[in-house]
Parts: structure tokens; sequence; C-alpha cells
């Protein structure tokens, strides 16, 4: 039975496999009486719903596959179990020891490796759409072997190196335990906690780390990275360029040095131009098995300092920095900084792939609205 319809807009920017939701209130009359929900499209063909709730409130969510500027499509809401088996196409979560596996379909896109004998958590390989990862991930290497696929780390916090790994002098990140695990047919949910710990096992800081993987094409397919580090006393983050907190290590054979190209949401072009620049975005691409694979990390208008600024490297490192450049920063003891980040993984170069329409999806999704 059809319960309401959706209608969402896409204002000025057009929409590719573009995530949305919608809030509907806990008490609204038109979800009494339903236990399962499901949705159509313009056409009436099976879309995948995965609904959340929140607060007593209902959370629908879904994914736009094409919607031109300017242009709207409704989707219809009906009551009862979909006709569509979505759990075969959804995200799931893959438990084993010491990670947490993201299956998109039936393909691994990347594992959220808390290994206690790694100095920090990780999430990587996150394997692109040929088989080949986006990221660098060995432990033989000498060259930055801390920069393990996509991380957070400080490379200051109260003169305590969270960024590098000299022996018995680092910091650690110790995972304290996981709130939201959730799967679904639209995205998957992570939720970890970790402690940041002088290599004595001090606290410093606690951060709560939630990492949002989209069911979208593999030629294009993005993780949200919001997170909160809390001061455990008084914590000095120190002006050091060994810093994100968001950081990321390009493959080998995408870094600049090996042809690869970086560009900014600016226009600039190569380390010299994006290095130590502020900017909304910046995008790292190159070749990875012959194919051109590309990395985009966005900063959230509500984060600190927005927009940040890039410690982007010729080497293979795409880093969001602000305590390089703005000075550090004092948070006393339960004072908190959060920071948000979607990282957008495309095949293709900047323009082709869309990055800058990708950036506005995160920052200006489309506008849904109840057709009454």
């Amino acid at each position: 039975m059809s319960l309401f319809t959706l209608l969402v807009k896409s204002g000025h920017h057009s929409r590719q496999f573009c995530p949305v939701s919608y809030r509907i209130p806990g008490d609204a009359e038109i979800l009494k009486g339903t236990t399962e929900l499901h949705m159509s499209g313009p056409n009436g063909e099976p879309v995948a719903l995965q609904c959340e709730k929140d607060n007593g409130d209902l959370i629908l969510h879904w994914i736009v596959e094409s919607l031109p500027a300017g242009e709207n499509l409704s989707y219809t809401v009906h009551s009862g179990k979909s006709p569509q088996d979505q759990a075969a196409s959804g995200v799931r979560l893959e438990e084993k020891e010491h990670q947490i596996d993201i299956v998109i379909g039936d393909s691994l896109f990347t594992s959220y490796v808390f290994n206690p004998d790694i100095a920090k958590p990780y999430l990587g390989p996150i394997m692109g759409p040929y088989g080949e990862s986006f990221t660098r991930l060995d432990f033989e290497t000498k060259e930055h072997p801390h920069h393990r696929s996509l991380w957070l780390a400080i490379g200051d916090v109260n003169d305590i190196d969270m960024w590098n790994e000299p022996k018995e002098r680092h910091g650690k990140q110790i995972l304290t335990g996981f709130g939201e695990k959730t799967e679904g047919a639209v995205f998957a949910k992570l939720t970890s906690t970790q402690n940041w710990c002088s290599f004595g096992g001090k606290p410093q800081l606690t951060e709560t780390r939630t990492m949002t993987f989209y069911n979208t094409p593999a030629e294009g397919r993005f993780i949200d990275v919001d997170f909160v580090l809390l001061a455990n006393g008084r914590v000095e983050l120190g002006a050091t360029k060994e810093a994100g907190p968001l950081g990321i290590r390009v493959a080998e054979s995408m870094k600049a040095d090996n042809g690869g190209v970086i560009r900014n949401s600016f226009g600039s072009v190569g380390e010299k131009e994006c290095w130590g620049q502020r900017a909304q975005w910046c995008d790292y691409y190159g070749n990875v098995g012959g194919k051109t694979l590309g990395i985009a990390a966005f900063d959230h208008p509500d984060n600190v300092d927005y927009p940040t600024y890039w410690h982007v490297r010729d080497y293979g490192l795409l880093a969001a920095n602000n305590l390089y450049f703005l000075g550090g920063k004092l948070l006393q003891k339960g004072q908190s900084i959060r920071y948000k980040h979607r990282i957008y993984f495309h095949t293709d170069d900047t323009i082709t792939s869309q990055v800058a329409e990708k950036y506005q999806d995160y920052i200006h999704p489309p506008v849904v609205s109840l057709v009454e």
C-alpha cells in the first residue's frame, strides 16, 4: 500500500548517485500502523531504502541515481516488505580478529584495522573498481612507514608524537570499544572509541570516530569520517606539519612523483601551488594499474577554521592540517573539537569525475519535501 510521496529537488546542481535523506517525526500520522517500508521511483522501479531510528524519529535514506540541475524526482514510500532482495546488494560489516571488513555487494571495499600491535587504527586497503587499491598499505617500506592508507593522527599532543612512530617514544591510539554498527541497503555505519595515549598508556584525548560507507558504484564511492577529540585534561595540540588529523597516503603509482596530479578547489595544481593553501577540497589522481584513479578529500563548512589548509606532497601524502598553519590549539579538560570530512574515491581526473559537483552533494544536498 502506498503511504506518501517524497519530492527531491536537485536545486542548482546536477546529481549523480547522490545520498539523500528525509526525517519523519516518530508520531507522524503517515507512519501509524506500519512496521516495514519500501520505496519505488518515478516509474515504479524499486529503490533501495534504509530506515534509521534517531531520538524517536525515523530517517529514510536512499540514493538518487541521476537528477539534472533544476529538475525534480518523486519517490513513493509503501508499507510492507520490499519486493526486491536488498540485503545481497547492500553494505555489510564482516567482523574478523582485529578488523572489520566493509563489503559492498559481493566485493571487499576496505577494512577498518585496529590491531593492538599497530600504533593507530586505519582504513585500508581501499579497493578500486579494477582490483587495485587507491591507497598505499605495506609494512616493508622505510619511507614514511607510518603512512598507512587512511588514518587520523596528530604529531604533537602534549609533546607526544602520535603521527610518526619512533621506537618506544610514539603515542598510541588504543581502541576501547564500538558503539553503532549498522549495515543496510544504502550504507554501513561504524562508530569506534579510542584513547590517544602516551607510549606508557596514559590517555590524553578520547576520540569517537564514526565512519559511513555508501552503496554507490565502484567507480565513485564515498566514506564520511566524523570524529570528536575530547580532552582528558589540559591538552596542547602543537603547531606541527606532521598532522592531519586526516591523513591519506595515495597508491605509489598515483603520486605526483610518478606523474600523478594534485588539484584543489581553486584550480591550483601541484604541490607548489596547493601545499599550505586553504581550499574546500583537494583531489589527487594518477595511474593505478594502467587506469586513472583519484582520491578527493572534502572539508565540511561546520569544521573549525574552515576551509582547511592542506599538507599535500608530491611523494603521495594528502592531509588536511590547520594546526601547523594556524599555530596549534589548546583544549582544557572536557573541551572537545570536531571534524567532518568526506573522501571521494573516483575513476578519471578531477573534471571527468565531477569532484566539484560531488562536493556540493556533501555541503548542499538536494532538498527533500513531503508531497501533501
